[in-house]
């Protein structure tokens, strides 16, 4: 009976919302300028607003999108034609402006988070209104594949020209599939439908992505019938397939949870021994046994499956000596008790900090926890220098590369560099010298190279590779993205 009752109670909602498409997200929006954030659900929910140049298909392969072609001009310009007819959400025509403006932007302000994909490009030479040369000061092998990532979206020159930055980024426009609504900040992002999308029109006319942080919350209201789409912890999988009305899909992803360390000169953790002692306290598995059901592998790099140049002799292996740890400790000066180690993170991460806080005093360092609501952690994370210690950090990389994801730590550009203020010279140039290597040999040699000093370093401390579950309705036809990406362009209604 009550099962029965459920049934009821979903079909009616959807039928009620039957233009409508709810998704529970686990953390509010960073902003809307898509080159200042690597958070996932900014990467997950833009690609519904804009539009890159490339795309990546279900298989993972680069396919059109804006730009219908790209080129090689010579080993260093390539030469992209446009898709014409496309409109910005408010009616304008995209055209080669504001490709210039986009890419030029992200390319000469060091400032932003992603400046770092677009580091090697020096101008962007307008031929036509639909056809335009990327000049790159080097080779690079990975421009087509940073074409297909949300950083790169396409930006509307006008908009920003007319109205400013701090509106265009609050209020965007794009040439996306839905157009912006409004944004409740910790409550929900609205999309409407874009009636004149290049690609057709998407079948549901509003999107609505709840911002529900507590996992359980967010089952009970995919089994209920408050949203259709929802990830899911390993240890709700029996509850949401035994429900009757929604299932679940596995997800296989490059995403790694990891600490971020802040090296700062004043920062306990600038001292290598410390950083060091910390790792070979944490035992990597009982998060994946604890946390995970099980679900998921160590690693001591940041990579998964499916990424190009994954260094497989870090991946699956972790270090874990707390006796070592606390001799580390006792050479950098610090007695059981005499040293006390601040982990941050979002509410979201609690777990995680709880077990890390136990390995942590298990080896006699003393741990703080400080966890903040997800707008206000991402204001702190995202500004160098405002965490102290550890900051707990999930990260994945769309593109599938191993040396894209080293760039994230290369200084001074890299998103992760600046936040933990990790800067090695020596890492910075061999990811550099791989990223600009179009034989692949040598390219992985330089990677690995970079790698070595990684481990050895410790900016970051990973520790596991993590399996994606996503709850879907059994209402709606749609199935996760390989990317992760929760692109609801090709979404229906299952009946």
């Amino acid at each position: 009976m009550r099962r029965l009752l459920v049934l009821v109670i979903a079909a009616l909602v959807w039928s009620a919302n039957a233009q409508t498409l709810t998704i529970a997200i686990s953390e509010g929006m960073p902003g809307f300028d898509p080159t200042q954030t690597t958070r996932t659900v900014a990467n997950d929910v833009y690609p519904n607003i804009f539009d890159g140049l490339l795309a990546l298909d279900r298989e993972g392969q680069i396919v059109p999108s804006l730009a219908l072609s790209w080129d090689v001009v010579n080993e260093k310009d390539w030469h992209l034609t446009l898709r014409q007819g496309v409109r910005w959400h408010d009616g304008e025509t995209f055209d080669a402006e504001d490709v210039k403006f986009t890419l030029e932007r992200l390319a000469t302000n060091q400032e932003l988070i992603r400046h770092v994909l677009m580091a090697e490009l020096q101008s962007v030479e307008i031929v036509n209104p639909y056809e335009v040369v990327l000049h790159m000061a080097n080779p690079d092998p990975l421009l087509p594949v940073n074409l297909t990532m949300p950083a790169t979206s396409m930006l509307p020159a006008h908009y920003f020209e007319a109205v400013g930055l701090d509106k265009a980024t609050q209020a965007p426009i794009g040439t996306g599939p839905y157009k912006f609504v409004e944004y409740r900040p910790d409550d929900r992002l609205v999309l409407a439908v874009n009636e004149d999308y290049w690609g057709g029109k998407a079948a549901f006319s509003e999107l609505v992505f709840r911002v529900i942080t507590e996992s359980t919350t967010s089952v009970s209201e995919l089994v209920t019938g408050g949203v259709a789409v929802s990830n899911i912890g390993p240890n709700d999988l029996e509850r949401v397939e035994s429900s009757g009305v929604a299932h679940v899909t596995t997800q296989v992803t490059n995403r790694v949870v990891h600490w971020t360390l802040n090296v700062s000169d004043g920062q306990a953790t600038a001292d290598k021994r410390v950083r060091e002692a910390i790792d070979l306290a944490i035992d990597n598995q009982v998060f994946i046994d604890v946390l995970e059901n099980g679900y998921g592998t160590p690693t001591r790099v940041r990579t998964g499956p499916g990424d190009n140049f994954m260094p497989t002799k870090y991946y699956g292996t972790y270090n874990y000596d707390p006796a070592r740890a606390v001799e580390l400790l006792a050479e950098a000066g610090y007695g059981p008790g005499e040293l006390t180690i601040t982990i941050m993170g979002a509410s979201s991460v609690s777990d995680r900090a709880e077990l890390t806080a136990a390995m942590l005093e298990a080896v006699g360092i003393v741990p703080d926890i400080q966890l903040f609501e997800s707008s206000v952690w991402s204001s702190k994370y995202w500004t160098p220098g405002e965490f102290t210690n550890m900051a707990g950090v999930g990260s994945s990389n769309s593109a599938m590369d191993y040396g894209s994801t080293l760039s994230d730590l290369q200084c001074p550009e890299g998103a992760h560099s600046q936040r933990s203020h990790w800067c090695n010279e020596e890492f910075s140039d061999l990811v550099r010298a791989a990223n600009r290597e179009m034989d692949t040999a040598k390219r992985a040699e330089l990677l690995d190279a970079a790698t070595e000093i990684l481990v050895e370093e410790l900016p970051q401390i990973y520790l596991y590779n993590s399996v994606g579950f996503i709850g879907v309705s059994d209402d709606l036809d749609w199935s996760p993205r390989p990317d992760g990406s929760l692109l609801m362009f090709d979404a229906r209604p299952a009946n």
